[in-house]
């Protein structure tokens, strides 16, 4: 994968294609897990990358929808944290090879949906924080009166 980015870096992206594409024999036989699955995810993001620079959005897009599929499979099975990661580099990724290819208020609206989801989670973990301090401190309180 690091000669893939070297190549893609240096401009060479047919290369750096045919890079990444050659790590994907070797996790073939991984199981599904996070781990290999965010390898599986930076290859198809990077592929992306590299058609969208090459100029052919459709390819890029492509490549895309399988990183995002990747995400979405997480979350449905519960891994949420990595899903939602997978999923929103996803989109970033498809929002910047939109804005290249031309299509700006389609790239626009995709990175107000990353960031509103961002928002939405970010939010939603502080309510969990705060729900957790809140029954910790209850907790402390009910032990102190007993003692």
């Amino acid at each position: 994968m690091q000669r893939g980015n070297a190549l893609a870096a240096l401009g060479r992206e047919e290369e750096a294609i045919a890079s990444y594409n050659e790590v994907f024999p070797l996790l073939k036989d991984e199981p599904r897990c996070a781990r290999v699955d965010w390898e599986r995810h930076s290859l198809y993001v990077n592929i992306g990358n590299s058609y969208s620079r090459s100029g052919n959005y459709d390819a890029a897009d492509k490549q895309y929808e399988i990183s995002e599929k990747l995400g979405a499979d997480h979350i449905e099975a519960g891994n949420t944290k990595d899903g939602k990661g997978m999923v929103a580099s996803s989109r970033r990724s498809r929002a910047f090879a939109l804005r290249r290819a031309g299509k700006i208020d389609e790239a626009k609206k995709l990175l107000r949906q990353v960031l509103n989801d961002q928002i939405r989670d970010d939010l939603e973990a502080d309510k969990l924080k705060a729900e957790e301090a809140a029954k910790a401190a209850a907790e402390a309180e009910k032990a102190s009166q007993k003692s």
